[in-house]
């Protein structure tokens, strides 16, 4: 898979949105559900999103690295410097 700035915008994007409603529906379900189907939900979650992440967001930041999101570490690291 190979995209151009715009279009790998448009997939990070996407991406960065299903994952944030994918965390916010785990946060959601906190106290909710019973203890169990809550893990299971979150280890099912992080599986989803590990792939997403390994099999989309990862090949289009090998070839667009300006456009991987800033993280909370990397903020405090330049924080530092």
């Amino acid at each position: 898979m190979t995209f151009n700035r715009e279009q790998s915008e448009v997939v990070v994007r996407a991406a960065v949105s299903a994952m944030d409603m994918l965390d916010r529906s785990l946060c959601e379900l906190r106290g909710r559900c019973s203890d169990e189907d809550y893990a299971e939900y979150g280890r099912k979650l992080d599986a989803v999103v590990g792939e997403l992440t390994d099999t989309v967001l990862t090949p289009i930041f090998a070839q667009h690295p300006e456009l991987q999101p800033e993280t909370c570490a990397q903020k405090h690291e330049d924080d530092e410097r």
